[in-house]
């Protein structure tokens, strides 16, 4: 009977302890780390110009279990790092890349973007040519619960930056190639920023078979070329088949996108809601064009059959998932212009 009892209790201990091993294993405790270490060198001077990114690491901060870290970059003139308060602004700028692991690539173009609006070094006459300092950091998140955010350790870097355009607005970008003669001009496709920083970009364009982006009208500024969708500050030619695009480009991730796609006419002006129209590219308007005859009704722009990408809401300023757009019955010469930077439409009537 003794050792009976014996073996009950301790049958109990071990079902105790695999409830709770159990119990820490599906509902971890959550520590709330003080700070970790970024791994950057405070001997380099990075010359952001001719690199394409800054190689650091940085210590895995301790959240009492392995969690799903995000880590983001910050940037300040000093150590004194100051959140937004009232009517005081943030002290430090936040880099628009994120990063899933502890290794961190950061886009050298994004980090000098980041630095000037940092600086207000807006104005190319008076843009500093000499070696710079800055204070960075790094700031861990976890997704499953928020107020856990970590900061690692300030480290100040040397680096040496270089002069491009930035403003806070949204932004363009031109792709130049054997379809127009190289020219970063008016009449160049150009590709709108998505974002408020001015690095992911998107848009459309009819290639030949070699091209790539700039970032102003001058070749001294920053450009990018590249292959099999990778991006290359300054890098060669980008390659391509003859035809229509949506293209994307990441600054962040020095990454880009080609994919052929096609635009047409949809609604009940022109027969239905269910049958595109379809738009063939006209080389001489740089408009994709179609005769088209229009009943009473209302129709939008829509790409590939689908409603991913649709335009509508006004012929002068198209916007995507724009609303229904009217037109009086009659044929039309129909020309759609996505070369940017703003979407538009015509519908000039056939005599």
């Amino acid at each position: 009977m003794k050792k009976l009892n014996i073996f009950a209790y301790c049958l109990a201990g071990m079902l105790a302890f695999s409830s709770c091993q159990d119990d820490r294993d599906d509902n971890p405790t959550i520590l709330h780390p003080e700070t970790f270490t970024l791994n950057a060198s405070t001997e380099t001077v990075y010359d952001l110009q001719n690199i394409e990114t800054i190689d650091w690491t940085c210590d895995v901060p301790d959240y009492g279990y392995s969690a799903a870290v995000t880590y983001s970059v910050q940037i300040n003139k000093d150590n004194n790092w100051v959140d937004a308060e009232g009517e005081n602004a943030v002290s430090y700028v936040t880099l628009e890349a994120t990063y899933s692991t502890n290794q961190l690539k950061i886009s050298a173009a994004e980090m000098d973007r980041s630095l000037i609006i940092l600086n207000e070094w807006f104005d190319a006459e008076t843009f500093p040519t000499t070696e710079q300092t800055v204070f960075v950091r790094i700031m861990s998140s976890i997704s499953t619960v928020s107020g856990y955010e970590a900061y690692s350790e300030p480290v100040e870097i040397r680096y040496l930056p270089y002069y491009m355009e930035v403003s806070l607005e949204p932004k363009t970008m031109y792709v130049v190639g054997d379809h127009n003669g190289w020219a970063a001009n008016d009449d160049a496709p150009r590709l709108i920023a998505t974002d408020e920083a001015g690095m992911i970009f998107h848009g459309y364009a009819q290639l030949n078979t070699q091209f790539k982006f700039m970032t102003t009208d001058s070749w001294a500024d920053p450009n990018y070329g590249g292959g099999s969708g990778t991006l290359a500050l300054g890098g060669g030619n980008i390659t391509a088949t003859p035809g229509f695009y949506q293209i994307d480009a990441n600054l962040n991730t020095m990454t880009y996108s080609l994919r052929t796609c096609t635009w047409g006419i949809v609604g009940d002006a022109v027969g239905s809601w269910d049958n595109d129209v379809q738009l063939t590219y006209n080389s001489s308007t740089g408009a994709l064009e179609a005769e088209v005859e229009f009943s009473a009704g209302q129709f939008k722009f829509r790409q590939d059959g689908d409603w991913a990408y649709s335009l509508g809401s006004s012929l002068d300023e198209l916007v995507y998932d724009g609303g229904n757009m009217s037109v009086s019955p009659g044929r039309y010469t129909v020309r759609l212009y996505l070369n940017g930077p703003t979407y538009r439409a015509e519908l000039i009537p056939v005599e």
